[in-house]
């Protein structure tokens, strides 16, 4: 039997982490072993983290696809973890796709345009609607255990997000995005640490809880499975 060896390119340290943290465990109930890598951003100074342009996540993509092949014991996927928020706007299609008014549409007409651009074989594209944060909203009041002099703001985060059937939904925008209206309700008290919070309150929330409420998220993973052959 073959080892599906998954390659997820990851925006940034909090995806990162949520794919060791979080998604690696679950997926490898499935014989799928997820290996996260940062975008590089610098090659110059070799600093990775954070996407500037669509190039750059293409020059990544293809060196991940020429360094690793399937062999005799292993079988290679590439997928992506980049946020609809914010998305540099040289993506394939990206004007086009401002013209659809339905968000999931949007990203899904996204990620094809992304996969016919790339042309790799094993490739899922997947681009998290709005933004990572919209996972945690799953169930917001999780985000206590690490901010506990918040307890009153967080319950209105959580009221908020319970006005949403699908919290991938929530406002793509600089004030109302699901990270901005974090940062804001804990900024009397505290400042936001999106790397260690986003994996820590994740794995609180748990595997299932996330897949019942991401539609998108969800189907990124159905999707991984059957690729890699689950």
């Amino acid at each position: 039997m073959k080892f599906a060896i998954l390659h997820i390119l990851c925006e940034g340290q909090t995806e990162e982490r949520f794919v060791r943290d979080v998604l690696a465990p679950y997926l490898q109930q499935f014989n799928i072993y997820p290996k996260p890598i940062l975008l590089l951003t610098s090659r110059k100074k070799n600093a990775r983290g954070g996407m500037v342009s669509y190039s750059q996540a293409k020059h990544d993509l293809n060196l991940l696809r020429k360094q690793y092949a399937d062999n005799g014991s292993e079988h290679h996927v590439f997928t992506t973890m980049f946020d609809y928020y914010a998305l540099p706007d040289d993506f394939p299609a990206f004007r086009q796709a401002t013209k659809i008014n339905n968000a999931h549409e949007r990203v899904e007409f996204l990620e094809r345009k992304f996969a016919e651009d790339m042309n790799i074989n094993s490739f899922v594209p997947y681009i998290q609607l709005h933004e990572f944060e919209a996972l945690l909203f799953s169930d917001i009041s999780k985000l206590e255990y690490d901010y506990p002099r918040s307890h009153n703001e967080i319950m209105q985060l959580n009221k908020e997000a319970a006005t949403f059937a699908n919290p991938e939904l929530i406002n793509n925008s600089p004030e109302t995005a699901p990270s901005k209206r974090i940062i804001k309700t804990l900024s009397d008290k505290y400042n936001y640490n999106k790397v260690q919070s986003g994996a820590t309150v994740a794995a609180l929330i748990g595997i299932d809880v996330i897949l019942a409420r991401c539609q998108h998220f969800r189907e990124w993973t159905e999707q991984l499975r059957s690729v890699c052959g689950n």
